[in-house]
């Protein structure tokens, strides 16, 4: 699947990266998502993110977003606000299962390290932090 803005950075401290599964309820909501999505990205880069991108399984009912921040109230002041915020709002509408993470990290990790460290924290609570 398409991944949007891949930079390649090497930083020697630790930031924020946050993790997101999402699984569409049904096929019907893709549009609407998508165009959710879009909206998101364009003000993802004009926001304080470093880095970003974003993935769909191959059936397009499962997506995974990761995002790079320098500091929490980066992250905060964006998740908080504009499209992102009223996605937030509207998220059962779209999805019948989100699941979402943050670890540190100096750099963005692999999908395949993502989508296990989603994976093992889908239990766990909204707090959970791990360190890569």
């Amino acid at each position: 699947m398409s991944e949007y803005d891949e930079r390649k950075i090497d930083l020697p401290y630790k930031m924020i990266v946050s993790l997101t599964k999402i699984e569409l309820r049904t096929y019907s909501k893709l549009p609407a998502f998508f165009k959710f999505n879009g909206q998101i990205i364009q003000e993802i880069k004009q926001s304080n993110c470093v880095q970003f991108k974003v993935t769909g399984n191959w059936n397009l009912k499962v997506w995974y977003t990761m995002s790079l921040w320098q500091s929490e109230q980066d992250l905060l002041d964006f998740y908080r606000n504009g499209t992102h915020r009223e996605a937030m709002k509207q998220a059962t509408f779209f999805s019948q299962n989100m699941h979402t993470t943050r670890i540190e990290s100096a750099q963005l990790i692999s999908w395949k390290a993502a989508k296990k460290t989603l994976q093992s924290t889908e239990n766990q609570p909204k707090n959970y932090k791990n360190k890569q």
